[in-house]
């Protein structure tokens, strides 16, 4: 099997759109409080969704880019001919990566702040694991994006040094 960084990337833009439309029922402020007042262990399916629609689809991108990047840099050019749509395509993900793990901080400040202010603190560790699982998800498209804009240099970097070894 040959692994491609094309194709880690049309993975990644997949994923992308999985955690977008995914991943808008999992950290829904007034949503979450109201549900997990009324059943606590729904918590666990929200955790679950987060693993699905937030962990895993950049984390199966991220993987298989990770083994594509290291397969073509062994090549003369590898990644070098496509550094500018790489160099894009990683910023777009760092800035999502970036302003998603903002708005979860803001949305969970806020929600803790609901919680303590209305009487309903036995959720409180329940509403962390929730949105813990969910930045995790937008740390890998931090990483993601941070793998892809720097490959270009990796690429520089490492040839660089496979000339002066010779």
């Amino acid at each position: 099997m040959r692994f491609r960084v094309e194709v880690g990337l049309l993975i990644l833009s997949l994923a992308f759109a999985v955690s977008i439309f995914g991943g808008l029922s999992v950290c829904m402020d007034w949503h979450l409080t109201a549900t997990l007042e009324w059943n606590p262990h729904r918590y666990l399916d929200y955790v679950w969704d987060a693993f699905l629609f937030l962990i895993l689809p950049p984390a199966v991108g991220l993987a298989y880019s990770i083994i594509a990047f290291v397969r073509e840099r062994k090549s003369p050019t590898g990644v070098l001919k496509r550094w500018l749509p790489l160099t894009v395509f990683g910023g777009f993900f760092f800035l999502w990566g970036v302003l998603t793990l903002r708005f979860s901080y803001l949305n969970y400040c806020e929600v803790v702040r609901w919680v303590d202010a209305y009487g309903a603190a036995y959720i409180a560790d329940l509403i962390t694991k929730i949105y813990v699982a969910a930045s995790v998800g937008r740390i890998l498209w931090l990483f993601t994006g941070l793998l892809f804009m720097l490959s270009p240099v990796f690429k520089m970097v490492g040839g660089e040094r496979h000339l002066h070894n010779r």
